[in-house]
């Protein structure tokens, strides 16, 4: 575990405690057993930390997300895998969630909500993606208003996650809202939402550039401690330049990457450049 994830989990205990804004970056470094100077070298401030947990959560949630509903995936099971993966995090992740809905309740912080809406724009182009995918004979009009009910949904009974005791059949429930989504994927007629309010109705479109990618890669490969997975960016980084790699390597190098949690959304947002690049073309 590098210095930088060493702070993110023991800050987590101590958010999860005390609360994010009574946590003081003094008690992180002694939770840490770090000095003050080593806390600064990998974050300039509480802020900047709280940010990366957010990143870190959020960037974690869209790569699972993403590879539960991706082309590997029969069209028929996408809508429960999207789901199923949605609330599985809410489960493991529950006590992060009520902390961060509780912090934005405190303040008004501009930085952190265009944090969040850059997350959301990914989230309706995936949600977008598996409504075409497995509903492909309703009207193409009704895509965008299907996409804010299954958000709705997601927004509405994700509430009860936290809700302390509250017992929840996983299983039972993603089935349950599979068929209320159905039903009225296959009965409504008439279209309220227009494609226009989505930003994106697809993730490639949203994919960083050449140069953003190299400089995410290269301050990942400063984050992490295994020998694989730093030279394996390594390699993914060098072929953004030099193109030498074939898919079934770039694939295995992905692989490699994403089995650090901390490397999930810098493997996502490679795909999405490789794809778009692949359109391109």
């Amino acid at each position: 575990m590098s210095k930088k994830q060493l702070i993110m989990e023991k800050s987590l205990e101590l958010f999860a405690t005390n609360g994010i804004e009574a946590t003081s970056i003094q008690q992180i470094t002694e939770k840490c057993g770090i000095s003050k100077g080593a806390f600064y070298l990998s974050f300039k401030s509480k802020d900047e930390l709280v940010f990366g947990l957010i990143d870190y959560f959020m960037g974690e949630f869209i790569a699972d997300i993403e590879q539960s509903v991706n082309e590997k995936h029969p069209n028929d099971n996408l809508l429960y895998n999207l789901y199923h993966t949605i609330f599985h995090t809410f489960q493991k992740h529950s006590y992060f969630a009520k902390l961060l809905i509780k912090e934005q309740l405190k303040s008004f912080n501009i930085e952190l909500l265009e944090q969040m809406n850059k997350y959301n724009e990914f989230i309706n182009a995936i949600i977008f993606t598996v409504v075409k995918r497995q509903f492909p004979r309703i009207n193409e009009s009704m895509h965008a208003d299907l996409v804010y009910i299954i958000k709705a949904f997601i927004k509405q009974y994700g509430e009860l996650f936290f809700i302390s005791n509250y017992r929840i059949n996983l299983t039972v429930l993603c089935h349950a809202l599979v068929e209320k989504t159905t039903v009225i994927a296959k009965h409504t007629t008439i279209p309220f939402i227009s494609t226009d309010i989505l930003s994106s109705t697809n993730a490639e479109c949203l994919s960083p550039t050449k140069e953003e990618l190299i400089d995410l890669l290269t301050k990942k490969k400063t984050e992490v401690t295994d020998s694989i997975v730093q030279r394996s960016i390594e390699l993914l980084q060098d072929d953004l330049t030099n193109q030498q790699l074939s898919p079934a390597i770039t694939q295995g190098l992905l692989k490699n990457v994403k089995e650090d949690s901390h490397c999930k959304w810098v493997a996502y947002l490679y795909e999405l450049y490789v794809k778009k690049q692949r359109t391109v073309l």
